[in-house]
């Protein structure tokens, strides 16, 4: 049988959680800003605030709905293909350019020219894995639970003499003798697995599934003095947190634009910082070279081969000519609403009152939530509940207009800049109606 998601009324009589218990570090009054602030935006997002009663969307970081910002860009674009002569030529690569100084503004880039447009984070991180100099018996290292794009791109170096050593982080998984909690990874978990042949680490500042905030800035301190690179991934941060490179002291960094930013698909960044650009060998060639990456293409697209080849000395030797220039209007338009109108510490904020309101309301009801607790360990958008979900999976699929992850873990439950305290009571409702069938909870260390 299929349910629907209770009513905001339905759950405002079961669920003690209320606005102004939803960020227990800010005042009142900020408490209150923050509300209003976002209940306004909410309106932006069609889906969500069309269907209040029908519709709970909880998935955020795999990605949100789209909203009126971003509709306007694309729609925008559109009528300019129909009715422009050639936006190509001229409007879409100046959109291009405002685009990349805008996401270099989203991570705290030193300048635009560090940013480089990708497909996706797998084409970012795989550009600088394919990059970065290494002999046969030198080692990578990243932990057991990274993002599979990112574990693939190290593996697929073997055959090259790369050992790929991965630290055992996952917690909880008895089958594989890790028994420990869920925690943020430092430079302490890692330093057992680095040696004097490590030439790169590779981890997400925000985990995808767990939604650990890694200690970047520690990791990089301790092992960026030794040139050993630190390539992130930060999927699950732009857009949703604060994000400044270059006090984190990354190698590079690469990100999907469909997530935090709302873009279509088909869209990422790579960052790369000049120190790590230099120790690239000064002149790196990435795995797949396109004209946008020479400075000196000549107009007539006629290339000679006894000519020198002028590389841009940065990210943008790894741009391609042909990116979707229609994700790239959307990305323009949103970034810079965020930047300018949301405000970066605006949302992470919000977004940590939802996941303290929900993690509150869970231990009420004794579900336990996974990962670390503390603010600063874990992503502001993300909260996971210890459920079993081979039972619950089954329970959240029959609640109609319900979107939330069912992982490893139990269930992954994730806000954008759209959710409120509303949200959080009518899904705190469907736990409670789970917990009344008895379905079971896991114990999480």
């Amino acid at each position: 049988m299929v349910c629907r998601p209770l009513s905001n009324k339905a759950a405002n009589e079961h669920c003690s959680c209320s606005s102004s218990a939803a960020n227990d570090d800010a005042t009142d009054e900020e408490k209150r800003r923050l509300s209003e602030k976002f209940a306004v935006h909410r309106r932006l997002v069609p889906l969500v605030a069309q269907n209040e009663d029908s519709l709970l969307f909880l998935n955020a970081a795999s990605a949100p709905p789209s909203n009126l910002i971003v509709h306007e860009a694309v729609t925008r674009y559109a009528a300019e293909a129909l009715y422009e002569l050639y936006p190509f030529g001229t409007k879409w690569q100046q959109t291009r350019e405002a685009a990349r100084a805008l996401v270099a503004r989203c991570i705290g880039a030193e300048a635009p020219s560090t940013v480089a447009f990708t497909r996706d984070t797998t084409e970012g991180l795989g550009s600088f894995i394919r990059c970065f100099p290494f002999a046969r018996g030198d080692n990578a290292v990243i932990i057991d639970t990274e993002h599979p794009n990112m574990v693939y791109g190290f593996l697929a170096l073997r055959g090259a003499g790369l050992e790929v050593r991965q630290v055992p982080t996952a917690g909880g998984e008895e089958e594989k003798g890790r028994t420990g909690p869920i925690d943020a990874v430092d430079a302490e978990t890692l330093r057992p697995y680095v040696d004097e042949r490590t030439r790169v680490i590779g981890l997400s500042s925000m985990s995808f599934d767990s939604g650990q905030h890694h200690d970047i800035a520690g990791i990089c301190a301790a092992f960026r003095p030794r040139e050993i690179h630190v390539l992130v991934d930060l999927t699950q941060q732009v857009g949703f947190a604060p994000l400044d490179v270059q006090a984190l002291g990354i190698s590079a960094g690469a990100f999907s634009l469909h997530k935090g930013l709302h873009c279509p698909t088909g869209l990422g960044a790579l960052y790369v910082s000049p120190k790590a650009f230099a120790e690239l060998g000064g002149d790196p060639v990435p795995p797949i070279v396109s004209m946008a990456a020479a400075r000196n293409l000549r107009e007539d697209l006629l290339v000679r081969a006894d000519e020198p080849v002028d590389w841009y000395p940065d990210a943008r030797r790894f741009e391609h000519a042909n990116v979707s220039l229609v994700a790239v209007a959307a990305a323009e338009a949103y970034a810079r609403f965020y930047l300018d109108v949301l405000g970066p510490a605006d949302v992470a904020a919000h977004l940590y009152g939802l996941t303290d309101a929900l993690a509150r309301e869970a231990g009420r009801l004794g579900i336990p939530v996974v990962g670390p607790g503390r603010r600063g360990r874990r992503a502001p958008h993300i909260c996971v509940l210890g459920v079993d979900p081979g039972k619950w999976g089954p329970y959240f699929k029959g609640v109609g207009g319900l979107k939330v992850t069912v992982n490893r873990l139990g269930v992954r439950v994730s806000f954008g800049f759209y959710s409120s305290i509303d949200d959080v009571k009518r899904f705190v409702r469907v736990l409670e109606l789970g917990i009344a069938r008895e379905l079971p909870v896991r114990a999480v260390p």
